[in-house]
């Protein structure tokens, strides 16, 4: 205060750094801010410039207030040069129905609109948490993205969501262009959702909007969702819009309890849902590209999921089990697809591991064109390559296969195993390569070093770079 009349501003922007570091929990002697405050002018003099302007303020304050840290500065450099205040408007301005209502829900929900981002960790199990949710995925509907959704906790429980806060000022511009659907927050989010599920034009987009109405308690959005939902699955055989349908209402029954949702309609819609999606699907993986018959595993193992989720009837589960056994035992079905029904079915306990090994002996077998097998091969251990670290029949039906390949063929499919083996961390791969080697791999009984192995190893070596660089080799 006794230099503000004196108009020394590199002072007031140290001492307004200093404030906002301590703020944030960090120590700030006054020491460091009179070295800060040296070393900005000793800059501002080896530049030649009459007084320390923000890059010298900005370099000393990183020297000596941030140990030179520069990581730190990036932390508060926004709220220091751009604030986190949000104007407000005065209360007896007229405003706009859905900002006066906006306004009203922030201060029951007790969330101040701020610039910069904050996360929110809400607890859906108090009427606050509920209700601040509510309003959050109310306005994600309206197009207002005032919090984004980061993380339901489903690894913690149903319970919790977390979510990053930023308001813009652009956000009210958008929640006035709502005022078509409704003069209020619910009734506009009812109202634009409602027109959207008029127009939605396939099961699993429905499906989404539906799960999004019941999340933001949306009522009447829900009713009308639910009876498009009905015909719209009574008119289609789509198998990959079936599946892709099942994991959001899969989601809304599972972790509906936190919202008090009535999940009887939509449990009986979603057992419908998995038995069409069961009949149809070995007529789906029939005769499909490459492009295909990726979108439908994904819709396959995501669907597999979800019936695992929520625990349908048993017959409900024969069905889909039977729809997997079809498709494996058709002749016709893809060889991915085919691959991917396997593991499913093996996941499940339906096909034994003696089954297993034996169905990838005949799959891989040398009989096989090699496109299908490597196709089968993707199919059934595609995420899941740390299967053959337990199962000694699955690995050595896998260790045939490829001692059965020529150099050529070999070769061809390194990059198939790669994608496979992807996804084992360096400790599974380890893990492998004991299995397949042993622990303590020695050499067998009667054979010992030659004299010349390391020759002998370099000679072998550039055998190996070359087979897998695809050169050429002679003898």
């Amino acid at each position: 205060w006794q230099t503000r009349a004196q108009g020394d501003s590199s002072i007031l922007w140290l001492a307004r750094i200093a404030s906002v570091l301590r703020a944030k929990g960090h120590m700030i002697s006054t020491a460091s801010l009179i070295e800060a405050e040296r070393l900005a002018r000793a800059l501002a003099a080896i530049r030649e410039r009459p007084k320390p302007g923000f890059e010298e303020l900005r370099d000393a304050s990183i020297a000596g207030l941030f140990n030179g840290e520069a990581l730190l500065w990036k932390m508060v450099e926004a709220e220091l040069l751009l604030g986190a205040d949000v104007g407000e408007i005065p209360p007896d301005t007229p405003l706009a129905p859905l900002i006066d209502d906006l306004q009203r829900n922030q201060k029951t929900a007790r969330l101040k609109p701020e610039a910069l981002e904050r996360e929110l960790s809400i607890d859906l199990r108090s009427e606050s948490g509920l209700f601040r949710s509510t309003l959050l995925h109310r306005l994600n509907v309206l197009g207002v993205n005032w919090g984004k959704l980061t993380d339901t906790g489903r690894s913690r429980g149903t319970f919790r969501e977390r979510w990053m806060l930023a308001w813009q000022p652009e956000y009210a511009v958008q929640l006035v262009e709502n005022l078509v659907y409704g003069p209020t927050i619910e009734k506009a989010a009812n109202g634009r959702l409602v027109q959207m599920i008029a127009a939605a034009a396939t099961l699993d987009t429905l499906a989404a909007l539906v799960q999004g109405a019941i999340t933001a308690a949306l009522s009447e959005a829900s009713a009308a969702g639910l009876v498009a939902l009905e015909e719209k699955a009574a008119h289609s055989s789509e198998c990959l819009e079936l599946l892709a349908s099942v994991p959001p209402l899969a989601d809304i029954i599972r972790y509906g309890e936190a919202r008090k949702t009535e999940t009887e309609r939509l449990a009986g819609l979603l057992e419908r849902l998995i038995v069409e999606g069961s009949i149809a699907l070995p007529y789906a993986a029939r005769d499909l590209d490459v492009q295909a018959a990726a979108a439908l595993i994904g819709a396959m193992r995501k669907a597999d999921e979800a019936i695992r989720l929520v625990e349908p009837g048993e017959d409900v589960v024969d069905a889909w089990r039977g729809g997997l056994a079809a498709v494996l035992d058709s002749s016709r079905s893809t060889a991915l697809v085919a691959g991917c029904a396997a593991h499913l079915l093996y996941e499940a306990g339906r096909l034994s591991a003696e089954g297993a090994a034996d169905l990838l002996a005949k799959r891989l077998s040398p009989g096989t064109p090699v496109i299908d097998a490597a196709a089968f091969f993707e199919g059934f251990f595609s995420g899941a390559g740390q299967r053959l670290i337990y199962d000694e029949g699955l690995r050595g039906a896998v260790d045939a296969w490829l001692a059965s390949l020529d150099e050529e063929a070999f070769v061809a499919h390194l990059p198939l195993l790669r994608r496979v083996f992807s996804n084992l961390d360096s400790m599974e791969r380890r893990r492998l390569i004991e299995a397949v080697l042993g622990k303590g791999a020695s050499l067998p009984a009667g054979l010992t070093p030659t004299p010349d192995g390391g020759e002998a190893w370099r000679r072998h070596f550039g055998l190996l770079g070359k087979l897998l660089s695809g050169e050429p080799s002679h003898g």
